[in-house]
């Protein structure tokens, strides 16, 4: 069962009161959600706030002996992640973490060790730290972004990351401790952003609906006793890199654990069946995975991480340009699967 969180267990009738009565919090919106326009200031405000964290990741690097070089923005999202100007360094700095540094340590001392046993990973250049206004930030080296990766590519990619033998020090994967976790943490960013209340609706009601279907899924198929493998999390070709060497590599490794490889094999669906619209992806996917693939699972986690990347989403809301078009076009538009969604 799925814990007692606000908008877990509504019928459709009181899933669609519930969205109705947000919409009335939003009473100083009028006509469609596709109507609203971007407020140019939410980007410089957050333009200043990069300039202040550009700084202090520079005394933090230069501290560490990294190296000596200013920061640029590379992209703002849920963290910020920014470059040196010599291209060596890559450093993203959390918004906020509910765990302690020590967790994230400990953590990245498992990457490196997975990257030293052959896991397609970027290891970290130094443990994470703090910046002096107590935000982490984690340091990788500079790597060239991939080029234009196939499907058939980024699964292969996949299950390199599979074959790899998993630590027991690794999170296990759970529907729900995945996706609330995800929630939960996002939540403070979508209202400092200043996301419509009706749309955090839409978004948490159709969240816990999806998340109930996969929860029940699970259960079914026995969870724990499912295959479980290393896994990567969060399977996007943006996060993929070509090394010095010519091998491709994952970033972005903050969802690595041990799980069912599904759970990668459901994003490669999200890329390539909803940003590509590619046709025939889930057969493309079962021919290209070398190993079995169960299929009533892939679907239950595809249909959580369609309104997962939502979520996502809504934390750019106001920050990076045409966020909050796109979100709202998603959202209004949410039954047609033949809408192709901007990559962001």
């Amino acid at each position: 069962m799925l814990p007692m969180v606000t908008g877990g267990n509504l019928s459709p009738a009181e899933a669609r009161e519930r969205v109705r009565r947000a919409g009335r919090a939003d009473s100083d919106e009028r006509g469609s959600l596709s109507s609203r326009v971007v407020d140019a200031r939410a980007v410089t405000d957050a333009t200043l706030d990069v300039e202040r964290t550009a700084q202090l990741v520079h005394d933090a690097a230069r501290r560490l002996e990294l190296t000596a070089a200013g920061f640029r923005l590379l992209r703002v999202g849920n963290h910020i992640v920014m470059a040196s100007l010599d291209d060596k360094v890559v450093a993203r700095v959390r918004y906020l973490s509910r765990q302690p540094l020590e967790d994230h340590v400990a953590h990245h001392s498992r990457l490196e060790q997975l990257a030293a046993a052959g896991a397609p990973f970027v290891a970290p250049l130094c443990d994470p730290c703090r910046l002096s206004d107590g935000r982490i930030v984690t340091f990788w080296p500079m790597q060239s972004p991939a080029p234009s990766l196939s499907l058939e590519a980024l699964v292969e990619l996949a299950w390199r990351c599979h074959r790899i033998e998993a630590s027991d020090a690794l999170p296990v994967w759970d529907p729900e401790a995945c996706f609330l976790t995800r929630w939960t943490n996002r939540v403070p960013l979508m209202e400092a952003r200043g996301v419509p209340a009706r749309v955090r609706a839409f978004l948490e009601v159709t969240l816990h609906r999806r998340l109930g279907a996969l929860s029940e899924c699970w259960a079914d198929l026995g969870g724990e006793a499912q295959s479980r493998v290393l896994i990567h999390g969060d399977v996007y070709s943006p996060n993929v890199v070509c090394r010095g060497n010519g091998t491709l590599a994952f970033v972005d490794l903050d969802s690595v654990g041990i799980g069912p490889p599904e759970v990668d094999l459901s994003t490669v669906r999200v890329q390539y069946q909803r940003h590509d619209q590619e046709p025939h992806v889930v057969e493309r996917i079962r021919a290209a995975y070398n190993g079995a693939v169960n299929e009533r699972l892939l679907a239950e986690i595809y249909a959580t991480d369609e309104i997962n990347e939502l979520v996502w989403l809504a934390c750019l809301w106001g920050v990076v340009p045409g966020a909050d078009q796109e979100l709202i076009r998603r959202v209004d538009h949410w039954d047609d699967p033949t809408l192709r969604w901007q990559e962001f």
